[in-house]
C-alpha cells in the first residue's frame, strides 16, 4: 500500500479538436503536483498582500505630500500675515507722529511718542494664545497690539475733532483778520516819537478813503469822537475780546449794528492825533489791550496757542 502511494502520480492530458491530432498526455507525481500548487497559492497570497500593501502605502505618501504642502502654504501665508501686521505697525506709527504734531500745534497735551512693537501678553481672558504655536502666537499677540493702538488712536482723533469744533467756532469771533492791508507804521508798547507814551495798537498805513473791515463777527459798541482818536469804532466780539478802530474820515455803521467779519465799517482818515492817513488798531481782551500782531493772520493752528 505504502508503495502504491508512492507511485501515485497526476496525468494531465491535451485533447486537440481535430481529429487527426494527436493528444499530448503529461504525467506528474503527486508530490511534485501538490508542492506547484502550493507554491502558486503562496504566490498568488504574497502578491495579493503586496497589492493591498501597495495601495495602502501610497495612500500614507499621498496624505502625508498633501500634510507637508498644507504645511508650508501656511507657513507662508504665517509669513505674509506677520510682515502685514509690521506693516500695519508702522503705518500706526506714522499716524501716531502726524497726530502728536497736529496736537502740538492745537495746544493739546502730547501724552505718547512711539508705538511700543514688541507683543505682550494680553490681560483679556478672551484672548487666549496658551496652545498656540509660538509663530502663530506672536502674530497674534502683534495683532492684538496694533488693534489696541487703532482704537487709542481713534479716541485721540476724537478729542482732536473736538478741540478743532471749538477752535472754529472761536475763530469766527476772534478778530484774526487786518483791518486793512498796508505797512506797519508803528508797533504795540512804548515808543518816543510822534508822541512819547504807550502805544496801545498798531497804525497800518493806508491811502486817504480807503475801507476799514470788522476783523471778526461782532457787534457795534460805539461809533463816534474819541479825545486823540478822532472818529473812532469799537466792535465786541464775545469771549472778552473786542477791537477798536480809531482816525477814520466817516462811519459805515451804527451803534448795535451787528457786522460781519470783513464787512466795511468805516474809512481811512487822519482824524484825532494823527500825522497822516493810517488806521490806528487794537485788540482788547476782558478789557485790556494787547499786542494786536498775534491775532492778524491768525490760522486754526496758530489759534490753538492763543485761545
Amino acid at each position: 500500500m505504502k508503495g502504491r502511494e508512492k507511485n501515485k502520480s497526476y496525468t494531465f492530458m491535451i485533447v486537440p479538436h481535430d481529429a487527426a491530432g494527436r493528444s499530448l498526455q503529461l504525467r506528474i507525481p503527486s508530490n511534485l503536483a501538490h508542492g506547484i500548487f502550493f507554491i502558486i497559492i503562496a504566490f498568488v497570497a504574497v502578491f495579493s498582500l503586496s497589492v493591498v500593501y501597495s495601495t495602502f502605502l501610497s495612500g500614507k505618501l499621498i496624505h502625508y505630500k498633501t500634510v507637508v504642502m498644507t504645511s508650508a502654504e501656511k507657513d507662508r501665508n504665517l509669513e505674509q500675515f506677520a510682515s502685514e501686521t509690521e506693516t500695519i505697525k508702522q503705518e500706526l506709527q506714522n499716524l501716531l507722529d502726524q497726530n502728536n504734531s497736529l496736537r502740538k500745534q492745537l495746544g493739546l497735551r502730547v501724552e505718547k511718542t512711539s508705538i511700543d512693537l514688541k507683543a505682550k501678553e494680553p490681560d483679556n481672558k478672551q484672548f487666549d494664545l496658551s496652545n498656540l504655536q509660538p509663530k502663530v502666537k506672536r502674530v497674534s499677540l502683534d495683532l492684538k497690539s496694533s488693534l489696541d493702538e487703532i482704537e487709542k488712536t481713534k479716541t485721540s482723533y476724537k478729542e482732536l475733532q473736538g478741540r478743532v469744533e471749538y477752535l472754529q467756532k472761536r475763530l469766527a469771533v476772534t478778530p484774526t483778520a487786518w483791518p486793512i492791508y498796508g505797512p506797519i507804521m508803528s508797533y504795540f508798547g512804548y515808543r518816543r516819537s510822534p508822541w512819547r507814551s504807550f502805544h496801545t495798537g498798531v497804525d497800518i498805513g493806508a491811502p486817504y478813503g480807503a475801507p476799514v473791515r470788522a476783523t471778526a463777527a461782532g457787534t457795534v459798541t460805539f461809533t463816534g469822537w474819541r479825545t486823540g482818536f478822532g472818529r473812532a469804532v469799537a466792535i465786541n466780539h464775545g469771549f472778552g475780546l473786542s477791537s477798536f478802530y480809531a482816525h477814520n474820515s466817516r462811519f459805515a455803521v451804527t451803534e448795535g449794528q451787528h457786522v460781519r467779519k470783513g464787512q466795511v465799517i468805516a474809512y481811512i482818515g487822519t482824524s484825532g492825533y494823527s500825522t497822516g492817513p493810517h488806521c490806528h488798531y487794537e485788540v482788547h481782551r476782558n478789557g485790556v489791550a494787547v499786542n494786536p500782531m498775534p491775532y492778524l493772520g491768525m490760522s486754526i493752528l496758530t489759534a490753538g496757542r492763543c485761545l
